[in-house]
């Protein structure tokens, strides 16, 4: 849309954009009349949440955790039970003040809860007595803001009996005037209280804003109370709650460590076991001796035994000595015998200590003693032999082969003692073999017991750091109390009706370029042309009943004698210089001006001189309806008036300007259809004229709705389309001009009927009318036509 085209349309619909905005600020104006001043009051929270006290327990900085603090603590702020504690808490104070008090609430409020008030309810209201240090010392813990004539104590009281009566139901009153619209003790009301984090610091600001200066401080007060103590239970609750976990924990992991030391000792009492490992070690020391010990007794033995055989075959004596050896044997066993009880005897006596077995040794010893002597006498009397049979002195061999008699029967005893040693060693080793699993068992459960009860206590510590930590992070406080609003703030009705003012412009104007911008209507001969395709031959004006300061009979007059000239100059290039000139007038549509083009056309011709010819189809046309009067709403709008002139000559009946001679009907039946040329019809008719005209102009009835002469357009010098320039152009229109088209080719042309008179300026340029030089200059401003009166 070009810069003219915007300025037209804003000119076109000023008093639109005008009457638009002002009825919109003026309703802004009636909705806002009643006064309503609103005061505002603040308060700061220091949370110490982004300085890391309520980081993680290793205190190493974490944005999100410090982001989720702050959500939370806000979250708690906004959350409803806040709000409704808020609201108990607020009506509970008012309730209790004796008259109304401008710090706490001002006295049209006050005698209007006093008037909304049931009377049971202040049954609820606390009434004891308490002493006066008391209630010095409650009002002290909080603050200066709350009411000294009010008892703490009884105040409490109090907000536990509303909170009780709104528990209870759903219909009483507290619970109605939490949840129903009230301007100052609603959910609804309280909720506007905004809570916002000061850039990136530990505090949060908290703001309200109500019609009453005392009641602003007091909500916001007791706002910061309740959420300080709501957010501090959170924290600590919790974290106790954890505590009190791990506790219980440790407790159960503490008996379980218990059961299992319990188990171990038992066990070690019943195997009589004092340190395992040591023992066990130790037996394993005791077994490896005796095996190797034992082993070393059998090859002693084993050697002793070949010496003697060896000694012995050295010995072959005669018979007396054979049986000196014998008794000799058979002492030597009897010392065998007794050696091995004494073996037995040393045994008890060093594991025992009996007096008993220490007689009976001795006494062994003394058997041993005498037996040896025997043995050696009866040798002796062997040494009579001198030589053995090899030779060999006996006296040499015999003690040799004494000797190892003695010491083979005190191994054999040996032997035997260590036999039954082993015996019972086995049974000791196999009690500690499987005592050593159980043990490895039993400790094994002991330590995962000791390392869960580590583990535990370690979570109890930190558990109770955590408590700590938070119990340090939840102590919000306030370190800006809210402030006693004195002024009310500014209105905001005059932004209010600017900015409806400048939205219904903003829309006005948005919905008229939409109009414009998706018009499609034939509007002009430009437009027109590009839905027709076709070549345009003018415009004709509407005409107004009251067109202003425009000289509207020199346009139509001018615009007429644009069409005429248009006309001829086509005429004079595709028709004969003597032949009579046929123009046919068509449209697709009724109501569409034929007649009125057709009359000015011919009235123009005819004021030149040239000799007409009118045909007309001998329908009754429909007259124009006259509209009565001026829609006030279109003149209060600014319109100009969209009455048409029924009696200007433009619009007179064709006969009133041209002679009978010259206007005459035709009918539509079975012979209009041959009809080739204007002489068919006069025949036709049985119309006589006597001259030969030099146009004829005939008026053909809406193709959509009757049917024509195909061969008359093809004898037609030219064909012209009438069509409106308020009507959209159907399917329906362009199918029947299609079906003329091949009929007519190049000589079909149209007119536009009824345009607006700014569209004129296309053809005429600037239209001749009354303008003021201010507003000249203006109009040449906005065309950029700054140097339009020079002269060259």
């Amino acid at each position: 849309m070009k810069i003219i085209e915007f300025i037209r349309l804003i000119l076109k619909h000023l008093m639109l954009l005008i009457i638009v905005p002002i009825l919109l600020a003026l309703l802004v104006f009636v909705l806002t009349l009643k006064p309503h001043f609103e005061y505002s009051s603040q308060s700061l929270l220091y949370t110490g949440i982004a300085s890391g006290s309520t980081i993680e327990m290793d205190k190493t900085f974490n944005y999100q955790a410090t982001n989720t603090a702050f959500d939370n603590l806000i979250n708690i702020i906004q959350s409803r039970e806040t709000q409704e504690e808020v609201g108990i808490r607020l009506l509970a104070q008012h309730l209790m003040l004796h008259k109304a008090n401008p710090k706490y609430i001002s006295s049209a409020n006050f005698e209007k809860l006093k008037l909304k008030i049931p009377k049971e309810l202040y049954h609820y209201i606390e009434k004891g007595n308490h002493s006066d240090d008391d209630s010095i010392m409650q009002n002290k813990s909080e603050g200066s803001l709350f009411p000294p004539e009010i008892n703490k104590i009884n105040y409490e009281k109090t907000v536990k009996n509303l909170t009780a009566l709104k528990n209870s139901s759903n219909s009483n009153f507290v619970y109605e005037l939490l949840n129903f619209e009230d301007p100052h003790y609603s959910i609804n009301a309280i909720s506007s209280v905004k809570a916002i984090r000061i850039s990136n610091s530990d505090i949060i600001k908290l703001t309200y804003t109500v019609n009453d200066p005392g009641i602003c401080q007091q909500t916001l007060a007791i706002f910061n109370e309740v959420c300080i103590k709501n957010y501090r239970n959170v924290k600590e609750n919790r974290s106790d709650a954890v505590v009190k976990y791990f506790e219980a924990q440790l407790a159960s992991a503490n008996e379980k460590l218990k059961d299992g030391e319990d188990k171990l000792l038992n066990f070690n009492k019943s195997y009589n076991i004092i340190n395992y490992y040591e023992q066990s070690k130790a037996v394993a020391n005791v077994k490896e001796d005796m095996e190797v010990k034992y082993n070393n007794k059998k090859a002693d033995l084993a050697g002793i035994e070949a010496a003697t055989k060896r000694l012995e075959k050295k010995l072959n004596i005669q018979e007396i000595i054979q049986l000196k050896s014998t008794l000799v044997l058979e002492k030597k066993k009897q010392l065998g015998d007794l050696n091995y009880e004494i073996a037995l005897t040393q045994a008890e006596i060093e594991s025992n200590k009996d007096t008993k077995s220490t007689v009976k040794m001795s006494e062994l010893k003394k058997q041993s003693e005498n037996l040896t002597n025997e043995i050696s006498k009866s040798i002796n009397e062997l040494y009579s032999y001198q030589n053995t049979v090899d030779g060999l002195p006996v006296s040499k061999v015999l003690p040799d082969w004494m000797d190892k008699i003695v010491e083979s029967e005190n191994i054999k005893a040996k032997l035997k003692v260590m036999d039954i040693d082993n015996k019972n060693f086995q049974k000791q080793y196999a009690i500690y073999a499987p005592a050593g699993a159980n043990i490895t068992r039993i400790e094994r459960e002991i330590s995962v017991s000791v390392q869960g009860y580590i583990e535990i206590l370690h979570g109890l510590n930190l558990a109770k750091l955590k408590l700590q930590d938070n119990a340090m992070s939840s102590n919000v406080k306030a370190i800006d109390p809210p402030f006693y609003p004195l002024s009310p703030m500014p209105t905001k009705r005059k932004i209010l009706i600017i900015a409806a003012a400048f939205l219904g412009f903003i829309l006005t104007l948005g919905i008229l370029i939409i109009m414009e911008y998706f018009d499609d209507t034939l509007k002009n001969s430009k437009k027109a042309g590009g839905i027709l395709k076709l070549t345009s031959l003018g415009m004709a004006p509407k005409i107004l009943l009251h067109p202003d300061t425009i000289n509207l009979p020199f346009i139509k007059n001018r615009l007429i004698e644009i069409i005429t000239q248009n006309i001829k100059q086509f005429l004079s290039t595709h028709s004969p210089e003597d032949s009579v000139k046929t123009i046919v007038l068509f449209s697709t549509q009724k109501m569409e001006g034929k007649t009125v083009l057709a009359g000015n056309i011919a009235r123009e011709l005819k004021k030149e001189g040239k000799k007409i010819l009118f045909l007309n189809y001998s329908i009754k046309q429909q007259n124009i309806k006259k509209q009565r009067r001026f829609p006030f709403l279109i003149k209060l709008l600014g319109y100009p008036d969209p009455r048409i002139d029924l009696n200007n000559s433009f619009l007179s009946d064709v006969t009133s300007y041209l002679a009978p001679s010259e206007y005459f009907t035709y009918a539509i039946n079975k012979q209009f259809y041959k009809a080739k040329s204007y002489k068919d019809l006069l025949e036709q008719n049985n119309i006589k004229i006597d001259y030969i005209p030099d146009y004829v102009i005939i008026e053909l009835p809406p193709i959509i709705y009757n049917n024509y002469p195909t061969e008359l357009y093809t004898h037609s010098d030219i064909d012209i389309l009438i069509c409106r320039s308020n009507r959209l152009w159907s399917e329906a229109d362009q199918s029947a001009l299609n079906s003329i088209l091949p009929l007519s080719g190049s000589k079909i042309h149209f007119l536009v009927n009824g345009v607006e008179l700014k569209e004129v300026e296309s053809l005429l340029g600037e239209l001749p009318k009354k303008r003021s030089i201010l507003r000249k200059k203006i109009k040449t401003m906005f065309q950029f036509q700054f140097f339009t009166k020079n002269q060259i």
